[in-house]
């Protein structure tokens, strides 16, 4: 989203305030909102300047401060609790469909609700060295410039524009921390070691680069997620670079770290394999929901994908697909036996989805917070209840 004049006019400003302050009683009432710093911190940052604009849905135009038509629905939206779309780019469908193409959201400004509960959950104190994973428009950065100071805060983004947009945003409103445009998985060496390493993208795992960068004591809080599910982890680190601690309570969902501007094409195509079919209980709507057992699968099942479409009878379908070639496919609608299931290749992917469905529901089907994780550099692993415990998936 390009750089538009947000000045506001005195009503404008007044509303502005008015709707900050009902945001910082509700967000203390629920406590999200915990400490006096963060709430001061949140009263004086204003979030139009980030946000000159965002798109309400992928096949609409973009509502803009600039359109007189426009200008009350955006203040509106960017003083309220929501997460705005601010960048997408078009996405190449396949080499088949050319120039046909999709669109994917490449940026936005996180709901303020959990932009604050991470900051409380990062737990910073006067003088901690932050490192941001993700720039974005630069609210989040705002925030922590203003809590610590701009000398203490680094943040990095792989979209040069991005932090471009925000490096004229924070300096127009009195902030001046250290940005740079690189791949996340790199952090940023030179700032380092950092107190604290916050990501507002997905990881698949804790890159190694940041344990090494982080401090003695140092506390690590980013998105472990993958294809199936996952929610924010909160690390610290010791002495030896050794990451460890456990996932939030609730469930979350940041776009996926990109390691490149452009957006990353993929694509898999039917095998003629041996079909073997039976029949299932598990409503396979499970599978696609982000919730527990999706969370779950993604450390049982680390190299899977799920989609819904046309199976191969023209019926929809829920599709797992490995990366060895196994496929399961699950009706959408069941029958009297319940759900039809056709599974291909080496493994049976559903099969195995039962298994882990049993072993949820044996353990009381647990919650995120029962689930931690333990990454160094030499490998990484996700738990139930204990680090040392029976119940361990390797990730990578």
């Amino acid at each position: 989203m390009s750089h538009y004049p947000t000045d506001l006019n005195p009503a404008e400003e007044q509303r502005a305030r008015q709707r900050l302050a009902e945001l910082a009683d509700r967000f203390e009432e629920n406590g999200v909102l915990r400490t006096p710093e963060w709430r001061e911190a949140f009263l004086v940052t204003w979030r139009h300047p980030y946000v000159p604009g965002y798109y309400p849905a992928m096949d609409r135009p973009p509502v803009l401060c600039i359109d007189p038509e426009q200008r009350a629905d955006w203040l509106d939206a960017v003083y309220s609790d929501q997460t705005l779309v601010t960048k997408v780019q078009a996405l190449v469908l396949s080499r088949a469909l050319r120039p046909a193409t999709g669109w994917m959201y490449t940026s936005s400004s996180t709901m303020p609700s959990l932009v604050l509960r991470m900051l409380e959950t990062l737990d910073v104190r006067n003088g901690s060295r932050v490192l941001e994973i993700g720039t974005g428009s630069g609210y989040n950065c705002a925030l922590l410039c203003e809590r610590l100071g701009s000398d203490h805060v680094t943040s990095i983004d792989i979209d040069s524009e991005l932090v471009d947009l925000a490096r004229e945003r924070l300096a127009a409103n009195g902030h001046t921390p250290t940005l740079a445009a690189t791949d996340g998985v790199k952090g940023y060496p030179d700032s380092a070691p950092y107190d604290r390493i916050i990501s507002t993208c997905a990881v698949p795992s804790i890159p190694p680069t940041w344990l090494e960068q982080a401090a003695p004591g140092a506390i690590i809080l980013t998105d472990v997620h993958g294809p199936l599910g996952g929610t924010l982890a909160r690390l610290i680190v010791d002495a030896d670079a050794t990451a460890i601690g456990r996932f939030v309570s609730y469930g979350t969902g940041f776009m996926t770290m990109r390691h490149a501007v452009e957006p990353e094409t993929s694509s898999w195509s039917r095998l003629e394999l041996d079909e073997h079919r039976s029949w299932t209980s598990i409503d396979p709507d499970l599978v696609m929901q982000e919730g527990l057992f999706g969370f779950v699968l993604q450390w049982m099942l680390p190299h899977a994908t799920r989609s819904r479409s046309v199976g191969d009878d023209g019926e929809p379908a829920v599709f797992l697909l490995d990366r060895d070639g196994s496929r399961a496919e699950v009706a959408i609608s069941a029958t009297a036996r319940g759900y039809l299931v056709r599974q291909y290749g080496e493994r049976r992917l559903w099969d195995e989805v039962e298994q882990i469905h049993q072993f949820w529901q044996a353990n009381g089907q647990p919650g995120y917070e029962r689930f931690g994780l333990t990454a160094t550099s030499a490998g990484q692993q996700v738990w139930l209840d204990d680090p040392d415990g029976p119940h361990r998936w390797t990730i990578s």
